[in-house]
């Protein structure tokens, strides 16, 4: 007697999903479609970065390398069916491994049909995608801190024009042909009304800046302990969120300090927190004006 079929074990659904994303690539390759292609390809190149934020998990710690080199545009050159098969099997049972709102990924719809099969090459060069730039964009930033822009807005120093095209054609340079696109497109994602402003954003304050440019408060030997944090936590928060408004001195974590504010937590020191919110406006709109 055969089991019932509710009986049979079977795949993931996100894995036969991925399955499906490989045919089809494998289908626009052999009908030298490329554009279907390169839908297809983007999507799985994002899923492929997601997976690599997985590392902790052995099976994906396996398929490392693997996972980086899908994010290369040399993997992608001369790609044959064998090659796209070979990324069916390793990718296929790892995806449902990924969050589930980001499973959504690997979902696509069923309206292709397939007509015949044959055998060709993609003559074209596949485009990088947002999320690959921003990625190659973020490692950069990161790790060129001696870079003479980034340090000199690390360090709350001004900008000179050509500091900034300098760093904006670095930045252009990364994203090969599409990276004026590309850049533009990642300022607007990140709400970053200039470049200087999303790099300041990534790589911080200096803390010994940021301590020069509230030095006097720290000094101040009438304010309270409580007070003297408040200044020492904006000094924390600059230096790793390198941006910050007077508004953000009314949320978490200084809300945490006193319930109502900078406000009644400075009441009889107006002057001070006027102060506080006057180095805030002058590190940021001064980085401002230099973008512009």
């Amino acid at each position: 007697m055969a089991g019932l079929p509710s009986e049979i074990e079977t795949d993931e659904i996100e894995s036969r999903l991925f399955d499906l994303k490989a045919l089809r690539m494998q289908l626009a390759l052999a009908e030298d479609d490329p554009v279907a292609f390169e839908n297809h390809r983007k999507r799985v190149v994002e899923i492929a970065m997601l997976l690599e934020e997985k590392a902790a998990i052995p099976a994906v710690k396996a398929q490392l390398a693997y996972l980086a080199s899908m994010q290369e545009t040399v993997f992608w050159e001369g790609i044959d069916l064998s090659s796209l098969e070979e990324m069916r099997r390793r990718l296929r049972g790892l995806t449902p491994l990924l969050d589930r709102q980001q499973r959504t990924l690997v979902y696509t719809d069923f309206e292709d049909e397939i007509v015949r099969v044959r055998e060709a090459q993609i003559g074209y060069m596949p485009k990088m995608t947002g999320a690959q730039y921003q990625k190659k964009v973020e490692a950069y930033l990161k790790n060129h801190l001696d870079h003479l822009v980034i340090h000199k807005l690390r360090t709350n120093q001004p900008l000179t024009d050509a500091d900034l095209k300098g760093l904006e054609s670095t930045l252009v340079e990364i994203g090969e042909g599409d990276g004026e696109t590309l850049l533009s497109s990642l300022l607007a994602r990140s709400e970053s009304p200039s470049l200087a402003h999303f790099v300041r954003r990534l790589v911080g304050l200096d803390r010994a800046a940021a301590q020069a440019a509230f030095s006097e408060f720290l000094s101040d030997r009438s304010l309270t302990t409580p007070q003297i944090r408040f200044v020492k936590m904006v000094i924390e928060q600059l230096t790793s969120r390198g941006i910050m408004q007077a508004s953000d001195l009314y949320e978490p974590p200084f809300t945490s300090l006193h319930a109502g504010g900078p406000d009644s937590l400075f009441d009889g020191k107006e002057k001070v927190i006027e102060g506080i919110f006057k180095k805030l406006e002058a590190i940021h709109v001064g980085e401002i004006a230099d973008a512009g």
